[in-house]
Parts: C-alpha cells; structure tokens; sequence
C-alpha cells in the first residue's frame, strides 16, 4: 500500500482496500467520497488523479495516517511514527519462527516413507514389480505422496528428506520400468531421480540413476550410449562405492559389447580393486538395492562381461567362486542369469558342452515357468538359443528350442517382449572363446534342477 501510495497508483490502493476489507466497489466509492464511475475508472486504471484536493479527499476518506500521505496535507505537519511502530514485538517474532518451522509432515512420517522404501527393495526379486505384493504400484504411491507433500510448507531439515525421498523413490522406479521393458519410462523416471538427489547433492542417488540409465541403453541395443551415462555417473565421485555398480554394470558390458575388450576388463578390474578398497559387503546385494554392489554382485556382472568377450574361462572361473552364494541365494534371477552366462561361455568356442549348456538353459525355462520374471532372462535365454543354432543336429538344442518357443508364448513373457525393445544377440566366433581347464565343474554347473522362485 505505501509503494501504491508513493507511486500514485491509486487503482492498485483501491484493490488492495477491496482485498483487505471485503468491501464492494459501490460501498469503498461512498466511503472515500467518489462516485462510482470514478472508483471504476481508478480501478481499471484509465483515470488518475492529479488534483491536490481529491487526493486529500481519498486519503482522508480511507483513513490514511498522515505520515504515509502522498502529498503534504495544506497546513498540516507530517508526524514521524514512534519508536514503537517499526520494531516488533516478542509475540511478532515467535508468530514468525512458528510458521518458518511449520510442516505438513514429521520425521516420524519420512522415518515410515524410507522404510517403505527397504520394503520395495527387500520383496523386489521374489515379487517382481508386478506380483501379489504390487510394488511397482506401491512405489508409484509413495511418490504421489512424497510429491504432494513437496507442495506444501516444511522447514529446511524436512524438505530435504522429501527430495531424498523423491529421489530414491523414483530411482527404482526407474530400474522397475527397465525391468518391464518400459525404456521411455525408465529414462524419465532416472532423469527425475537426478533432478531431486542433485538439489540435495545426494551423490549416491545421483550415480545410481545414471547407472540405470546405462542399463536401460544397454538393453535397448545402444551399447554407446550406455557407456556414455555410466561414465556421466563415475565422472560424479570415481572412488565412491557406487561407481563399482557404473563400472561393472554399466561400462564394462557396453565396452564389451562395441569391441573394447581392453577397456571392458580395465573396468572390471577397477571394480573388484574399488570392492576391496572400500570394503563393501560379500553377498549378494539385492539387484535393486540403492546400496553399493556386494562382492558377489560384482563377480556375477564380471561374468556376463566375459561373455561378450568371448573368455569362457574367466565366465567359469568366475561362476565357481560365485556359485555357492549365488545357488543358497534369495535371487532366482541371478541365478538364471549367471547359468545362462554359463550355458552361452559353453556354447561357443573349439571345445564346448552343448549338451550341458542347454540342460542350464532348460532349467532356466523351468525355473521361470510362473512367478516373476525381467527382462535380462528372456533376453539371454533367446541369446542362448540363437548362439546355439549352428549345432541344431543335437537334439539338445532342438529340445531347448522347442521349449523355449513355448516359454516365449506363454502371456507374461509375449506380454514383456512386446513392450520391451529386445538387443539382438552378440555375433562371437568359435574362435573367440577359449574353452576352460579340465576338471570337476564347478557347483553351479551340475545337472541337479534349479531352484524355483
């Protein structure tokens, strides 16, 4: 009001006056002492008022003080205000600390929101994101939740919380969204979950969206540019534990896959050195888990790497330090995963095991027949098969075939293979692989049946 005052701007005054008091236009014109053509020209700003005496006249008709009056009112002095006047009370200043420190939800609640949170993660591999606890669909909630919160008032230490929230929460919805196949999906929900962590600075979160964002182009068959965004995330904090997962996961695979071997085993063994040197867990870590890579984690990403490498031998030696954990685990997925990974290192090279490898495969199909399923299985199971066709004169691979065409038909595996964009398989010469050491194979290799889910 003083700046409309100071300004003249007598229509902005008037508006403000409505505002405050509820008045009408009709009853503020009789007030003041203006007819209400003029108040609505005023208002409507094609009118101003120049004359002294109407000015006086609206001034004193609004009750203005007389040291906030535009003009000096013809022998009348202008009083300063009193001390009292500018400084506040006590009263003001706790009225204002109490509406800084408002909030519209507790650490109690964002305490229950991130165990919601470990929920998703520790259900995520039995359930899937949409098996019968719907976590997928619980995510989405708790984002709506965290979300809507956002839009309301909280003081500094909350609304940090909520963007944490905001971030985690849609980093996995990310990585459930490449599970399905959802790759556009997946790329929005991981650029959301750098947008919120990066605000708070939560590098981890950060490094672990762009390294689903690396997953996702991978599977999308743009080995490039999953390269290209696990470097983006390692580039953030490279001795940090979640650059083990962008290593490994992320760079290795897709270096793999364009042709770098060198570069695909340096990233490897930067990992399993930055697995050492910052002591993270043994086992293995949830495939989901926003934590860093547990060691055998890494080790089972280190094998598919050797894969697309063609070194049958570092994907056995590997699988055999892995297979106790890996066949006693929780992860009926990883273990699909690394007895395909295994099945196709045997698949190719100057001395293979066909037979064997598509026992693996069958037990996979087996394995996976109801129950949740992601995308990387189905993709390595048509990998195994398409890598496997040269020997179709063994009844092996013509039975793996056949079952395999009846696995990929059934509804829930057409229903993500249709919404997913599916990388052809590597093209590896028989010479590329180097058949492994004679011996007892290792446990992951026997022919008893794989656990189901």
């Amino acid at each position: 009001m003083q700046h409309a005052l100071d300004a003249h701007d007598f229509g902005t005054l008037l508006r403000l006056v409505m505002a405050e008091t509820g008045l009408p236009q009709y009853e503020l014109a009789a007030v003041v002492g203006i007819s209400t053509a003029t108040f609505s020209r005023l208002l409507a700003g094609t009118h101003r008022l120049t004359n002294i005496d109407r000015i006086v006249d609206l001034a004193q008709g609004l009750g203005v003080p007389d040291h906030l009056w535009p003009v000096r009112r013809p022998g009348a002095t202008m009083a300063q205000p009193a001390l009292a006047e500018v400084w506040e009370s006590a009263a003001d200043i706790g009225r204002r600390v109490g509406l800084a420190q408002a909030s519209n939800t507790s650490a109690a609640a964002l305490t229950l929101f991130g165990s919601e949170i470990q929920q998703l993660v520790a259900h995520y591999e039995a359930d899937g994101p949409h098996g019968t606890l719907r976590l997928a669909d619980r995510a989405v909630r708790l984002r709506h939740t965290v979300h809507s919160l956002l839009e309301g008032h909280q003081p500094a230490s909350h609304r940090t919380g909520l963007f944490n929230l905001a971030a985690q929460t849609s980093a996995l919805l990310g990585y459930m969204a490449v599970n399905r196949g959802l790759h556009a999906l997946a790329d929005a929900y991981s650029n959301e979950a750098i947008a919120f962590a990066s605000d708070t600075n939560d590098i981890a979160t950060m490094m672990w969206a762009c390294g689903t964002k690396s997953l996702n182009a991978y599977y999308q068959g743009d080995p490039e540019r999953a390269a290209a965004c696990a470097a983006e995330g390692i580039d953030l904090a490279p001795d940090h534990p979640q650059a083990i997962r962008l290593l490994v996961n992320g760079l290795a695979r897709a270096l793999g896959k364009v042709g770098d071997h060198a570069g695909a085993c340096r990233a490897v063994g930067r990992a399993e050195d930055l697995s050492a040197r910052t002591g993270v867990p043994g086992g293995l870590t949830p495939c989901i888990s926003l934590e860093p890579y547990g060691y055998t984690r890494t080790l089972a990403n280190a094998a598919t790497v050797h894969v697309s490498l063609g070194n049958t031998e570092s994907v056995l030696r590997y699988a055999a330090d892995i297979s106790e954990q890996v066949l006693t685990g929780d992860s009926a997925w990883s273990r699909a995963l690394v007895q395909l990974d295994v099945a196709t290192a045997q698949t190719t090279g100057s001395h293979t095991d066909i037979e064997h490898a598509m026992l693996l495969g069958r037990q996979v199909l087996d394995a996976h027949s109801d129950g949740p399923l992601i995308l990387s299985v189905v993709q390595r199971a048509r990998e195994l098969h398409q890598i496997a066709e040269p020997f179709n004169d063994v009844a092996a691979v013509r039975e793996y075939g056949e079952a395999l065409r009846q696995w990929i038909s059934t509804p829930r595996v057409s229903k993500l293979r249709s919404s997913a964009t599916m990388q052809q398989p590597p093209v590896v010469s028989g010479k590329g692989f180097a058949h492994g050491p004679a011996g007892t194979p290792p446990r992951l290799l026997s022919s008893r049946p794989a656990h189901r889910p």
